[in-house]
């Protein structure tokens, strides 16, 4: 699948805005190589996301991504994403898919990458 979403932001960091979701497994983002990033936060104002994930840039992970909400009162991680949430996440990777997941359409989801380390 080619890049998926606008980048609106490149340098130390980069900021990615997603196309809106209609059905269930749209992409909204795929990003060009971030392996040189090692942090992520997303949100998305409306319906469910999920985050798949690529260490060559050919394959995906088959189950999502667990994530860190930062909204939450726990620490239990969250495969899918709710509205008006933000979410993260840290690793290296060399593509991030994100993807609806549900029928309700996803609309303004943001990625934000950048480096910690």
């Amino acid at each position: 699948m080619a890049q998926t979403g606008t980048l609106i932001y490149e340098g130390q960091c980069e900021l990615w805005q997603g196309i809106a979701g209609v059905n269930a497994a749209d992409v909204m983002i795929e990003t060009s190589d971030v392996s040189q990033f090692d942090t992520f936060e997303l949100v998305n104002q409306a319906g469910a996301a999920e985050v798949l994930v690529s260490l060559d840039g050919t394959n995906f992970t088959s189950a999502p991504l667990s994530l860190t909400d930062f909204g939450a009162t726990t620490t239990a991680p969250v495969i899918v994403t709710a509205a008006n949430r933000l979410y993260g996440w840290r690793g290296k990777f060399k593509i991030v898919r994100v993807r609806q997941n549900g029928a309700t359409g996803v609309t303004s989801c943001q990625l934000r990458v950048g480096r910690m380390s």
